[in-house]
C-alpha cells in the first residue's frame, strides 16, 4: 500500500512471527495504528471540503466532479478504517498471547493493554467525528432539496416536503412540480440534480450506518480489554499481597529464630552455672 513512511509500511511486519520480539511486533502496530488514524485525519478534513464542493456546485459538471473526487476519497477512508480495526485487533491479540509468554511481566502486560485501550477509545472518537461530519451533510442536502421542492410548489405542506425528499422517486416528484408550475425547461435540469442529490443522501447514510456498526465493534473491543487489563491488575495485587504476607511470614521467623537463639543462650549459661555450683559444693564437701 503505498503513502506509508518506510518504517510505517505495513508489509514491515508480514513476518512478525518469525524471530521477531514481542515487544517489535506490539511496537510496530502501535505505530502503524498511529500513523493510520492521523491520515484517516486529513482525509476526513479532504472529505469536508468536496462535501462543501458538491453541495454548493451550481452546475452538473461541478457537482459531477466533486462528488467523483469526494466518493473516491470515502472509499480510501474507510478501507483504511477496515485496516485499522484489524489492526487493533491484532494488538489485543498480541496482548492476550503475552499472558503466556514468561519474558513479558504483569506490569508490561498491563502497560500494552492500557496503550492498546487509549489508541481504540481514541479510534471510537475519530469514527464518531466522522459520523457526525456524514450526517451534518447528509441533512444539509436534505435541506437543499426541501429548499427547492418549496420553489416548485410553494403550497406544499410540511409532511408533503419531507415525503418527496424521501421518496426513491424523488427526481420525477420534483420534475412534476416543476412542469405544474410551468417552468417546463427547467424540469429536465432539476430531475438530473433532484437524483444526484438523492443519490450522494444515499451513499452518506450507508456511510454512516457502516461508521455505526464499526462503532459498536470497536467499543466492545475496549470493554473487552478492560476485562483483560482488570484481571492482569487483580493477579498483580494479589501477587502483591501474597509477596507482602511471605515477607512479614519470614520477618517473624527471623524474630522466632532470634528469640529461640536467646533462650538457648539463657538455658545454655544456666546449664554452666549450675555445673559450677555443683562442683564447687562437691570440691569443699570432699575436702
Amino acid at each position: 500500500m503505498s503513502g506509508y513512511p518506510r518504517d510505517k509500511d505495513p508489509n514491515r511486519h508480514k513476518d512478525r512471527y518469525n524471530g521477531v520480539s514481542a515487544d517489535e511486533e506490539f511496537f510496530g502496530l502501535i505505530d502503524r495504528i498511529t500513523y493510520q488514524m492521523s491520515q484517516v485525519d486529513q482525509n476526513i478534513g479532504e472529505i469536508r471540503s468536496l462535501h462543501e464542493r458538491a453541495l454548493v456546485a451550481t452546475n452538473e459538471p461541478r457537482h459531477k466532479e466533486a462528488a467523483l473526487e469526494r466518493d473516491e476519497k470515502v472509499a480510501a477512508t474507510n478501507s483504511m478504517i477496515s485496516e485499522i480495526k484489524e489492526n487493533l485487533r491484532e494488538t489485543a491479540d498480541v496482548c492476550k498471547r503475552s499472558k503466556h509468554d514468561p519474558s513479558v511481566t504483569k506490569s508490561q502486560m498491563t502497560a500494552r493493554g492500557g496503550r492498546q485501550q487509549a489508541l481504540a477509545k481514541r479510534f471510537a472518537d475519530q469514527l464518531q467525528r466522522y459520523r457526525q461530519m456524514e450526517y451534518e451533510y447528509s441533512q444539509r442536502n436534505r435541506e437543499r432539496l426541501e429548499r427547492q421542492y418549496r420553489i416548485a410548489r410553494p403550497d406544499a405542506t410540511e409532511e408533503e416536503v419531507r415525503d418527496a425528499v424521501a421518496n426513491d422517486q424523488a427526481g420525477k416528484v420534483f420534475s412534476q412540480a416543476v412542469m405544474n408550475s410551468n417552468r417546463l425547461g427547467d424540469a429536465r435540469r432539476v430531475l438530473r440534480d433532484v437524483e444526484e442529490r438523492q443519490a450522494d443522501i444515499k451513499k452518506i447514510e450507508k456511510t454512516i450506518n457502516e461508521l455505526a456498526h464499526m462503532f459498536i465493534e470497536v467499543s466492545e473491543m475496549v470493554n473487552q480489554q478492560q476485562e483483560i487489563i482488570d484481571s492482569i491488575e487483580t493477579a498483580v495485587e494479589e501477587t502483591h499481597v501474597s509477596v507482602v504476607q511471605a515477607r512479614k511470614e519470614v520477618k517473624e521467623a527471623t524474630v522466632l529464630r532470634k528469640k529461640s537463639r536467646k533462650t538457648m543462650w539463657c538455658i545454655i549459661i544456666f546449664l554452666i552455672i549450675v555445673v559450677i555450683v555443683v562442683g564447687l559444693v562437691l570440691y569443699f564437701k570432699l575436702r
